[in-house]
């Protein structure tokens, strides 16, 4: 679909489930010849596999964090299976402390020698510093040595890039993320060939699993993050034909109903990380109740989860759509929307999708104290929502969660806050949803 900078529908395709992007974005400007141009084009792309790239991508995975963080090694958990698409993978000297000092010096040499031994055996490269989040140095200058030794083709997936807490975790992405790099950049070389055929001018962003949107440069980089955005993109959107703006979502379809919440253009966080093809990532996973048709009671089950999701706060408005949204009943005492066209909900939710920034991390809490923790809390989250695309007149922020560390020798607390905002407006949007 496309709508213009008001919001209003310029034209809609609908195509057949398993079309290509490319297709359906064609098929989209055909049908609206008289659209003024169009400067921003957010899709909404299948998930990919680690099937589709396990004959294309071999990864070597780099740890920087030896003596202190050997105890666990890269890989640990994954299947024999899951393990084989790995290259080279080894553990150098370097890595940094909680609060950013350098617990061992960069051993160079090292990775420079791990970075030959990749040469010509895999096609992107994994690497993860300790405490790289507080402190990248180490992690970015090893890229920088690995990249002079493989050259620009095969590419260096950080874990710093993704905002977790855990060593395993942000390695675990990075792992996933290069492996599937190759696949990732066919899809969106194929939507942005056919973006420059109709709109040359036009920006690409691909939706994330929660809703938001991620720069389409950016977004072969990082494959996790579109894990489940047709669903995040169908809870905004599903919200939005309401004319709602935070809601309790039902998606009703042959198979299985989800229940799930919006809030404010956010998804309700589950507190859990994304498991993708059985692995534990970074990735922070959204509040989402699955109940399957074969499941006994599956009606009960249903409005039982749109109550658990109410939680309490009573104004919030039960918005059904999907193929079988008459099958399930409105929840005991509330009227629930079924807006009309829910079936373009998707790409309703990828139209108006929004960029944000997230940080999740621990704290040191030094002479600042906390308030200055907090406020370069606020500072990076606003910083990545910027780099996302946000417009800097038009964000907001989410209330600084605080957990304070009483477990660690020094002050510290964990801290968690996102910035959110529209994109930059300029002229006409078009959204694709296969």
């Amino acid at each position: 679909m496309a709508v213009d900078s008001e919001g209003r529908l310029v034209a809609v395709h609908r195509g057949r489930r398993g079309d290509p992007p490319a297709r359906v974005l064609d098929a989209l400007f055909r049908r609206g010849p008289g659209m003024a141009p169009t400067d921003r084009v957010v899709a909404v792309l299948p998930d990919l596999t680690l099937a589709e790239s396990a004959q294309r991508a071999r990864v070597g995975v780099l740890r920087v964090g030896a003596p202190a963080a050997t105890a666990v090694p890269p890989l640990a958990g994954w299947t024999a299976e899951r393990a084989a698409l790995a290259g080279p993978v080894a553990m150098v000297r370097g890595g940094h402390e909680y609060d950013g000092r350098v617990s061992a010096p960069l051993d160079v040499p090292a990775v420079a020698e791990f970075a030959r031994t990749c040469a010509g055996k895999v096609d992107a490269i994994a690497l993860t510093g300790v405490n790289a989040l507080e402190n990248p140095e180490h992690e970015q200058l090893a890229a920088a040595v690995i990249a002079d030794e493989l050259g620009p083709d095969v590419p260096v997936m950080r874990g710093a890039e993704t905002e977790a807490l855990g060593l395993l975790e942000r390695e675990n992405t990075a792992v996933l993320d290069a492996a599937l790099v190759s696949a990732a950049r066919v899809r969106i070389d194929e939507l942005s060939a056919a973006v420059r055929v109709h709109a040359p001018d036009a920006a690409l962003y691909l939706v994330r699993g929660d809703g938001t949107v991620l720069p389409s440069l950016d977004a072969y980089r990082h494959a996790t993050a579109w894990r489940g955005a047709a669903l995040g993109g169908l809870l905004h959107g599903a919200a939005r034909l309401a004319g709602v703006p935070s809601a309790i979502v039902v998606e009703a379809t042959a198979d299985r109903a989800v229940v799930g919440t919006t809030l404010g253009g956010l998804l309700q966080d589950s507190g859990l990380q994304r498991e993708i093809d059985g692995i534990r990532t970074g990735l922070r996973a959204p509040r989402l109740t699955v109940i399957h048709r074969r499941d006994a009671g599956f009606t009960g089950k249903v409005l039982a989860a749109v109550a658990r999701a109410r939680g309490g706060r009573d104004e919030l408005p039960v918005v059904i759509v999907g193929e079988r949204a008459d099958e399930v009943p409105d929840p005991s005492g509330i009227a629930a929307i079924r807006p009309g066209d829910g079936d373009l909900a998707a790409a309703v939710g990828a139209a108006v999708a929004e960029a944000a920034g997230s940080v999740d991390r621990i704290f040191w809490q030094g002479t600042g104290g906390g308030q200055d923790s907090v406020t370069r809390a606020r500072m990076l989250a606003l910083d990545a929502a910027l780099r996302a695309g946000a417009d800097p007149r038009k964000l907001r922020e989410t209330p600084v969660r605080e957990a304070l560390m009483t477990y660690v020798p020094v002050p510290a607390a964990r801290l968690q806050v996102t910035a959110v905002g529209p994109l930059l407006e300029s002229a006409d949007v078009a959204a694709v949803e296969p």
